[in-house]
């Protein structure tokens, strides 16, 4: 059973890494949940340490934007961020990729190769390059 603690604290520190990302992303591009916009962070808390981006516009996975978000967990070394690469336009044909962004490291699961030439030299500095 989990302690009560526990449950208040995940859901403050989840409160403030959301108005942490909001504040990140916004000048970069619209949140839409309806995927009608460049990404969506997901509002609603299911209790993990985790925040989930629904990347749609694949110039939010700039190496500058996704330091930024990994800067934000400077505070919260047992936290991360799941950046998934689920764009409607090539959503039939795009297997499941995306990133897992953590305080000390990068998991980089994108498949490059289905991405349009212009993205597909995107690169992180120090990340593992693993399928997520």
């Amino acid at each position: 059973m989990a302690n009560q603690n526990d449950d208040v604290e995940q859901a403050r520190v989840w409160d403030i890494l959301y108005a942490r990302l909001q504040e990140i992303l916004r000048p970069f591009g619209k949140d839409d949940f309806l995927g009608r916009g460049d990404y969506w962070i997901v509002d609603d808390n299911w209790g993990p340490r985790r925040h989930t981006i629904y990347i749609n516009n694949l110039e939010m996975l700039a190496p500058s934007i996704v330091k930024l978000i990994q800067a934000s967990l400077a505070d919260y070394p047992d936290w991360e961020i799941v950046a998934d690469v689920s764009s409607k336009q090539y959503a039939q044909l795009w297997p499941a990729m995306g990133l897992i962004i953590r305080s000390h490291e990068i998991i980089d699961g994108l498949q490059r190769q289905y991405f349009p030439k212009e993205f597909q030299g995107i690169e992180y500095d120090g990340s593992k390059h693993e399928a997520v």
